[in-house]
């Protein structure tokens, strides 16, 4: 996460996860870990065909996962961007709401 992200951009994502089904959140926990592996190892542009072939495949290794390691997943996913947030000084205190 960049240092110039704003702690009411973080908010925003944060209460919006707060709303998706337990169920999504698994494809929040996939898009979180390709958009780590993109940043760390350049990779051509996909195409659209491309992008949707390598969303079916992740979606198919994420079938036989139980539902309760994905949520614990999620759960530890998030305590480290907490962390990160902390660290950074752009945590928010409390509960998040929504405006």
């Amino acid at each position: 996460m960049s240092a110039t992200v704003s702690p009411t951009l973080v908010g925003q994502v944060v209460s919006e996860l707060t709303r998706l089904p337990e169920e999504d959140l698994s494809l929040v926990v996939e898009f979180v870990e390709f958009l780590k592996q993109r940043r760390a190892v350049p990779t051509p542009q996909l195409s659209p065909a491309e992008m949707r072939a390598e969303a079916q495949r992740r979606a198919t290794l994420l079938r036989d996962v139980p539902r309760e390691e994905i949520v614990a997943r999620v759960r530890e996913l998030t305590e480290e961007i907490r962390q990160e947030a902390i660290a950074k000084g752009t945590a928010i205190e409390g509960d998040w709401r929504g405006d």
